[in-house]
């Protein structure tokens, strides 16, 4: 009876104690034998409701960190470029206000050059004088300025005395060559305009060209696209009528100003190709006319009329660089071959020197005379002059 008793105490203080639950923990509290195997909860909960009761933590916190570095980065790099942009825009947009500067004082002399040789030709010494120094102050650089300067004054001295070079006297006045630029004016910007556009109708080619610099110096802004349209037609009309009337230097540099503004047309291309070509067969006139005779035929099957400031065409520079060749050649004893280059030149213009020496060349050709050959023998001795006395 007394066990029965016991047993029914235990049991109903048993009921009267509160349910516990097992902790829960989502490490080991203490350091376990990872070695040896545990023992397996008979309902072991599950580890993501452990999980899901610890703070969350950001996953890529050094990511996040470099994202900003490289938007900061970027920031920087980009303020840096448009400094570099700007200021390269700005010395750009100076390096271009020079070069125009620079193309109008190239033309303008170019222009007054032109003038001082028209001036030199028709002994207008002074004028031309004035011309040329006039140029030395826009342009000192401008190419055979100083020889032509020399040139001028000579001819001054020797014309007219050495009293037209010296400087004016005291209250004595000279008239520049160069017209004093007007003030800007509107009208006179529009009248200036109109004259370009009846010069252009009418083919006035040099006045067209002076127009146009007058426009571009009074006022570079005033209509600047179809006044640069007006330039590129002055300067490559302009470029081919020098070729044609001889000055291949002039014409070549019209070309290329108007090059700078615009791709010159197939038949500007072809003047400038020829008066480069005459240049360099006539560089080698009179030192190797083997070459001058080569090059000089080559343009004379396209422009045989075409000549150079003395005048001088290509037709008679290609017969005389041939008939040059066969006097080379005659004075070398080679006279067969002497006589195939006096009869090309003989071919192209004949004349009465061409006759005597086609004449002469094929008779050589035809009964060679013979030639001396050289031998070599013991050298002569010196004979003693007859006062000098002998050795011992």
């Amino acid at each position: 009876m007394t066990k029965k008793k016991t047993d029914d105490t235990l049991n109903r203080v048993t009921e009267s104690l509160p349910e516990t639950k097992p902790i829960k923990a989502a490490r080991p509290i203490f350091k376990t034998n990872l070695d040896q195997p545990q023992p397996i909860a008979d309902n072991p909960e599950p580890v993501t409701q452990v999980i899901e009761d610890l703070p969350e933590e950001d996953p890529h916190p050094v990511k996040k960190k470099r994202l900003g570095l490289w938007i900061l980065i970027g920031i920087v790099g980009m303020l840096i470029i448009g400094a570099i942009g700007s200021g390269t825009g700005y010395l750009m947009a100076v390096e271009l206000r020079k070069n125009a500067e620079l193309d109008e004082r190239l033309t303008l002399a170019a222009t007054q050059f032109e003038l001082a040789l028209n001036d030199e030709k028709n002994e207008n010494y002074n004028t031309a004088r004035q011309r040329l120094e006039y140029i030395l102050q826009i342009y000192p650089e401008y190419p055979g300025l100083d020889e032509k300067l020399k040139d001028v004054m000579l001819a001054i001295a020797l014309n007219q005395g050495s009293s037209q070079l010296s400087t004016p006297l005291p209250g004595e006045t000279v008239e520049p060559v160069s017209t004093p630029l007007p003030t800007t004016n509107s009208k006179n910007l529009s009248v200036l305009f109109n004259q370009a556009k009846a010069q252009l109708a009418g083919s006035d080619w040099p006045g067209l060209l002076a127009t146009v610099l007058s426009l571009r110096d009074i006022d570079p802004s005033y209509e600047s696209v179809k006044v640069d349209g007006l330039y590129y037609y002055a300067l490559r009309y302009n470029g081919i009528s020098k070729v044609k009337q001889g000055s291949l230097e002039v014409g070549v540099y019209y070309f290329s100003l108007a090059e700078e503004m615009a791709p010159i047309d197939t038949e500007a291309e072809s003047y400038r190709i020829w008066a480069r070509m005459y240049n360099n067969a006539a560089s080698n006139w009179n030192i190797n006319m083997l070459a001058a005779a080569t090059q000089f035929s080559e343009l004379y099957a396209l422009v045989p009329n075409l000549i150079d400031a003395s005048g001088i065409t290509v037709k008679s520079r290609y017969a005389g660089a041939l008939e040059g060749y066969g006097d080379y050649l005659q004075q070398t004893f080679a006279w067969c071959d002497a006589v195939v280059q006096y009869e090309a030149s003989a071919g192209i213009i004949w004349s009465d020197r061409m006759v005597e020496k086609l004449a002469t060349a094929r008779e050589l050709c035809a009964n060679p005379p013979a030639t001396p050959t050289p031998t070599m023998g013991p050298p002569t001795p010196t004979p003693l002059p007859t006062n000098t006395p002998g050795p011992g």
